[in-house]
């Protein structure tokens, strides 16, 4: 029993892009996991997915400040727009006012690791390809699609042009 509670416990990962800023994983789907984000120090939650597609503890609401924009992932037959990302960057800034944010979708491989890319991208000036290097040794299981890497060097050159 102790050994599948662990495994379970390591299924929820946090993982922090920017220490004591803003964190990535899977969404929280039990009240552990929320235990396990206050432990962390997590303030305020972004959810880039339906409920539907990952129905929220009961408790989310209360002790964290959250929001949700859906983003499409590849089972919507559609990338997200810039003006999209743009509007989740938004959201992700509103939070992170109000303390540590952790970003999730439903798994942290395709969305959440996107909009941590942007803010990458877009305040910390780097490249898309080493933003991507970056999140990658911080969250393993980031997995962009092609067309989703292609968003970030159009938020690139839109900042550029700026």
């Amino acid at each position: 029993m102790a050994g599948q509670l662990m495994q379970r416990s390591r299924y929820f990962r946090i993982d922090w892009v920017l220490v004591d800023q803003l964190a990535i994983g899977p969404a929280p789907r039990a009240e552990r996991h929320l235990d396990r984000l206050r432990e962390a120090g997590i303030r305020c939650v972004l959810s880039l997915c339906a409920p539907d597609e990952a129905t929220p503890p009961a408790g989310l609401g209360e002790g964290f400040r959250t929001s949700r924009y859906v983003l499409p992932d590849h089972r919507a037959g559609r990338l997200p727009t810039l003006a999209e990302l743009e509007t989740a960057l938004s959201h992700l800034a509103e939070l992170h006012q109000h303390g540590p944010v952790f970003v999730h979708c439903v798994a942290a491989m395709e969305r959440s690791p996107l909009v941590c890319l942007a803010l990458l991208v877009r305040q910390h000036r780097m490249s898309p390809e080493r933003a991507l290097d970056y999140l990658m040794q911080q969250h393993p299981g980031t997995n962009p699609l092609p067309g989703q890497l292609a968003l970030l060097h159009e938020l690139r050159i839109q900042q550029t042009a700026a």
